[in-house]
């Protein structure tokens, strides 16, 4: 465990550099500060205006966004690498060996089952279910309220790491990452597999919900990557385009348009109708280490380098760039206002 916590440690020495932390800047202003919380960034969800969050000291939070007020604190097993999942204010939290617990809003334990590895990954709610690899079955639906797995995958998908799947109408799109790349959907009824697709030419793979349909990431070494648009029916492609480079945290659909970050430093915006680009703005020697985030006219992002981007999400110009002291965390949407956390226990706001 203590070679666990200093390797993670590690990942997030660039969000927990410690320096004096202005209260206002050009762009920004601090709502709050909280060292006490010393909050794991990666674990941070937003849930009817509480934040949730954990520590590397199993301390699990859900504090008042706007106060920090602590409205719920609890010892737990919980691993902070990963998000947890707030349904109908239950909690449910992988722990470090991967086990699904559900917490009632009291952090009363409601139940618990064996999860698998991929469930940090594929743990997700869609209508009255969740869904996630557990029991050795991989990949299956869940009864939310008693744990009881209702049907799972007909062949073992805890063979190869699973994503988090993208849900529409009555299908579950699912994808696979192992030496290739896969995408499946399937009944959300039954676990019935309607199609697969194969991707030999790439490793990991990322699947989006659209109005146009299915929108696909392919990934390949960190220098080749792919993005398609699929029928929902029978997975035949729409269009296609390369893009070079892999794609770099989850992408934003605004409007008509994706808007992503790749690993060479670059940020596109895509026409999910036609596939065309509509801009790319390049960071040259800077990187896109949060999600975008689309808020209003504009689309937000944080950097390796700690700067925040405002970026013109139909022209992709720079509305302006703003220094922190600590790494940025993914902007927060909530009451009409945009929220950027950061490593060092912070939350800012746009003036």
């Amino acid at each position: 465990m203590k070679i666990i916590k200093y390797l993670i440690c590690s990942f997030f020495i660039l969000l927990l550099n410690c320096k004096k932390v202005e209260t206002n800047k050009e762009y920004v202003q601090l709502l709050w500060k909280n060292d006490t919380f010393d909050w794991m960034p990666s674990s941070l969800v937003l849930k009817d205006n509480l934040l949730y969050f954990a520590d590397l000291n199993r301390n699990f939070y859900a504090v008042n966004l706007e106060n920090a007020k602590v409205e719920l604190n609890f010892k737990t097993d919980y691993n902070p690498i990963h998000k947890p999942l707030i349904v109908d204010q239950n909690l449910f939290l992988t722990e470090y060996n991967s086990d699904l617990n559900c917490f009632d809003k009291t952090s009363k334990l409601k139940w618990k089952i064996k999860g698998e590895i991929n469930l940090r990954n594929d743990l997700s709610q869609y209508n009255q279910f969740i869904y996630g690899s557990v029991l050795g079955n991989g990949f299956s639906k869940i009864d939310k309220t008693t744990g009881k797995v209702i049907w799972f995958l007909p062949e073992a998908s805890n063979n190869t790491e699973t994503n988090g799947p993208a849900f529409f109408k009555e299908m579950i799109y699912l994808g696979f990452s192992d030496f290739n790349a896969k995408l499946s959907a399937i009944n959300n009824q039954n676990g019935k597999i309607i199609w697969e697709n194969k991707y030999e030419n790439f490793k990991t793979i990322s699947q989006y919900t659209t109005d146009k349909g299915l929108l696909v990431f392919l990934n390949k070494d960190l220098k080749e990557g792919k993005i398609l648009m699929l029928d929902y029916q029978n997975g035949n492609e729409i269009w296609s385009k390369s893009i070079n480079c892999d794609l770099h945290y989850e992408p934003n659909l605004a409007d008509d348009n994706v808007i992503f970050s790749t690993y060479n430093n670059k940020v596109l915006s895509i026409n999910i109708e036609n596939g065309k680009t509509n801009w790319l703005l390049n960071l040259k020697n800077d990187q896109v280490e949060t999600s975008v985030v689309n808020f209003k006219e504009s689309v937000y992002f944080g950097t390796i380098n700690r700067k925040l981007y405002s970026v013109n999400k139909k022209t992709g110009n720079i509305n302006f760039m703003q220094q922190f002291n600590f790494g940025l965390i993914t902007p927060i949407i909530e009451n009409n206002k945009i929220y950027f956390p950061t490593g060092g226990n912070e939350i800012w706001v746009l003036k």
